[in-house]
């Protein structure tokens, strides 16, 4: 049953960071709103590329515990 689980999560995308019998570490990293950015970015003269910048140095990464 956790390997059907785990298979289902790398499915979509998350990777395995750990992995014992009973238990199971999957991660993403959060996805950054590339249209926007770029559009704010060209509106901007390449000021917002500063903030894209920042986004892309402190993404945050979602993680998933699952058990047996």
């Amino acid at each position: 049953m956790l390997d059907q689980k785990v298979a289902e999560y790398v499915n979509k995308g998350w990777a395995v960071e750990s992995r014992t019998e009973s238990q199971a570490v999957v991660s993403k990293k959060k996805r950054i709103g590339w249209f926007a950015n770029t559009v704010l970015t060209v509106l901007t003269g390449g000021i917002w590329l500063i903030v894209v910048v920042y986004k892309l140095i402190n993404r945050k990464v979602e993680r998933v515990v699952l058990t047996a």
